[in-house]
């Protein structure tokens, strides 16, 4: 008995994973790496990594993956990326990924669409697509609706309605439970986007037929997605609520008198919807001037404490990560990446040694001649400052020629292979761009100056003297005059 309890409890564990294989066609992108990432939240979008793999000559590369359920993914090589979602159901995808025809140069930002070989009938991807399609057509394709919603003329709910309709009754064969409540949000945005008034009525129709008495799901983006916007202003919108909800942050800096303020709003009643209500609105009023942020930081580690909701825990720490993200004194990023002399290096080899990172293309001519400054500046402080340059070339073998053609750069150059995760850590937007990090794995500067003066600022020449000072013996006089 014991034995059969074993297996069937095996089971179950085993069966509450699904593997799924994407296997990639990108022929623009060989020897490139690509990244399969999910967000780990729908509020701060924090990467996560699920795989890594590198495209081959042919053009091919393979994602293996396990899922519990339905998630949203993007594949994501150099700056270009695609959404991919990955449905249980469909254990296999063969996917082309398209060339970007934007600017190469572009660091971030660049998207493409994915395109499907035998994609099946009703997997999420193709669904959502199509409906998609169907509500940008309900938005945008009809004038004389567009021109109702604008006037908020009362006949357009009449229009959503009949879209209601038509939806549950094409999609009703479809058994996919993410799918439906992709569906529901989706047009609970319609709905919202069209009682923009800001009437009392409005707000509490969306609550009750939307939210009240349901759960939250966290790994929906049209749920979340219609969440935020729905509470999005929270702290401010409410007059009667604003003077507690702000004396409680700037005079007590306490969650428990902020949440005694909030659950006197009847959109608040409910302790979970309340607590990530106060959440997303701390998060947002971080950045207004009439609260202190401080404080603030001080009640989301409080709730991050006492919280009994692991989604609500995750979204505090990363919503924390973000804010304090490349700060002074911040815990800079760590990495770890192989360099032209095929060595392994990570940032924390070099605790109690100042790190100069600049991030570079073999492309730009800006970058190209502060790397024969950054030469001089090795050569003068390489005893107190370690030096690191990390290509963000589109191809590695750009970057491989480059190196070929200067061998006399002596300090630890690195190509990043595609670790998008790396320029996303460190917020790169432009090349050439540097980080000085201090002796202790802190952040100095995450927008260092430069090896060349670019007025008004002036070079980091300068900083790294002071380094070089500060690190040097001091010589000491006795009497008679005589140094020690």
């Amino acid at each position: 008995m014991r034995l059969l309890f074993i297996i069937i409890l095996f089971f179950v564990i085993s069966s509450a994973h699904t593997q799924t294989s994407i296997k990639l066609y990108a022929p623009a992108y060989k020897g490139k790496y690509a990244l399969l990432n999910t967000a780990e939240d729908f509020v701060t979008y924090k990467a996560q990594k699920l795989d890594k793999q590198q495209i081959d000559s042919l053009g091919y590369a393979v994602f293996q993956i396990e899922t519990e359920g339905a998630i949203k993914t993007s594949i994501e090589i150099g700056n270009t990326s695609a959404i991919l979602y990955i449905d249980p159901t469909t254990p296999r995808y063969s996917v082309y990924f398209p060339e970007a025809k934007f600017n190469a140069q572009k660091i971030t930002g660049q998207t493409v669409s994915l395109l499907y070989d035998s994609l099946l009938k009703n997997d999420l991807n193709g669904l959502i697509l199509e409906l998609n399609y169907r509500i940008d057509d309900f938005l945008f394709g009809d004038s004389l609706r567009m021109q109702r919603l604008i006037l908020q003329d009362d006949s357009y709910k009449d229009s959503i309605n009949e879209l209601k309709k038509t939806l549950i009754k094409d999609y009703r064969p479809i058994k996919n439970k993410y799918f439906h409540e992709y569906i529901k949000y989706s047009v609970a945005g319609i709905e919202q986007l069209y009682m923009a008034r800001g009437l009392m009525k409005n707000k509490i129709y969306l609550f009750e037929v939307y939210l009240n008495n349901y759960p939250i799901l966290y790994h929906n983006d049209a749920y979340m997605d219609f969440f935020k916007q729905n509470f999005d202003g929270f702290f401010q919108s409410n007059l009667g609520l604003y003077d507690k909800i702000k004396h409680a942050i700037n005079n007590y800096s306490s969650a428990e008198k902020l949440d005694e303020a909030l659950t006197n709003s009847p959109f608040l009643k409910n302790d979970s919807i309340r607590e990530l209500v106060t959440i997303l609105n701390l998060y947002e009023s971080y950045y207004k001037t009439s609260f202190d942020p401080y404080n603030i930081i001080s009640i989301l580690g409080q709730i991050r404490k006492t919280s009994k909701i692991a989604e609500h825990q995750k979204l505090i720490d990363n919503m924390l990560y973000q804010i304090n993200s490349l700060k002074p004194n911040s815990k800079a990023p760590n990495f770890e990446l192989i360099t032209n002399k095929n060595d392994t290096i990570a940032l924390d080899d070099f605790k109690g040694k100042h790190v100069y990172i600049q991030f570079f293309t073999s492309w730009n001519q800006t970058a190209l001649q502060e790397l024969k400054i950054i030469k001089d500046l090795h050569s003068k402080y390489g005893k107190y400052v370690e030096f690191i340059s990390i290509s963000l070339d589109d191809d590695e073998e750009e970057f491989n020629r480059f190196m070929q053609n200067n061998r006399n750069y002596k300090w630890h150059i690195a190509y990043y292979k595609g670790e998008n995760s790396l320029i996303q850590d460190y917020e790169v937007l432009s090349v050439p761009s540097y980080v000085l990090i201090d002796e202790n794995g802190n952040i100095q500067e995450a927008q260092a100056l430069g090896p060349a003066p670019n007025y008004p600022r002036p070079s980091i020449d300068k900083t790294f003297f002071y380094i070089k000072k500060a690190k040097e013996p001091k010589n000491t006089r006795t009497v008679g005059g005589k140094s020690n």
